[in-house]
């Protein structure tokens, strides 16, 4: 292309030196050398836009179908640490709303103890995500309600599940150190932990770890937006 830019340039400046020829009539052979380079210049820039947003969509469609796999696994895992948040908010139930007199028994610890002693964590496949920000592309995705829905999902909605967990992991770190501080070995081999467990500070740090109600809803909220999300990849590239 700028070789023949170059050739029209050229035959315009002949034009104007070539003697014998009148003004006006120079004047027309140059416009139409002008009209051709002005329209070649406008093609090359038309063609060259064309080729960078076909790249820019490939990659865009690289990146969405790349966040469709993403957020399909952390679906399965926001589901899991729902469930254990649902079932820790039983247990501590259990423990910190006793009857009268009532001690734990070893069987109890053995049905709740999976709860009682784990930390639940969601760890988001958030990767893509941050590289393309980062790379400054996701305003390349065209579908407005799409673009707008993984940006609130990955500014609002997962730092808040994270802010509502770190509280609870907060709070049931207070839970194991009130454990492990008054947990003694008898004699006999034995240890005192349903002591510990029916301890009045033991049953007043898991009253604060009955009510996960926030965490559910934040992670149902998540669930519910990367669904979305995935819904909307489908229907953009016609996939099921």
């Amino acid at each position: 292309m700028e070789k023949e830019i170059k050739d029209h340039v050229v035959k315009a400046y002949k034009v104007f030196k070539k003697p014998g020829i009148s003004f006006w009539h120079k004047l027309g052979e140059i416009g139409i050398e002008v009209g051709i380079i002005v329209f070649a210049v406008t093609l090359s820039i038309w063609l060259h836009d064309i080729s960078e947003h076909n790249r820019e969509q490939k990659d865009v469609k690289s990146f969405l179908l790349g966040l469709k796999n993403d957020l399909t696994n952390d679906i399965i895992e926001l589901r899991g640490d729902r469930d254990s948040y649902i079932r820790q908010g039983v247990t501590f139930n259990y423990i910190a709303t006793p009857a009268p007199n009532f001690k734990i028994s070893a069987d109890s610890v053995k049905k709740y103890q999976p709860y009682l002693f784990n930390i639940t964590s969601f760890t988001p496949n958030n990767g893509k995500y941050e590289g393309f920000k980062s790379s400054g592309k996701l305003g390349n995705i065209e579908d407005d309600s799409l673009q707008n829905n993984i940006t609130e999902l990955y500014q609002r909605i997962i730092p808040a599940i994270l802010l509502s967990t770190n509280g609870y992991t907060q709070r049931k770190q207070a839970l194991f150190q009130c454990f492990y501080e008054n947990l003694k070995k008898n004699k006999d081999g034995s240890n005192n932990m349903l002591v510990v467990l029916s301890s009045d500070e033991f049953v007043n740090i898991s009253g604060s770890l009955i009510s996960i109600t926030e965490i559910r809803n934040r992670y149902d909220a998540a669930i519910e937006k990367s669904q979305q999300i995935i819904k909307e990849i489908n229907a953009d590239y016609g996939l099921n």
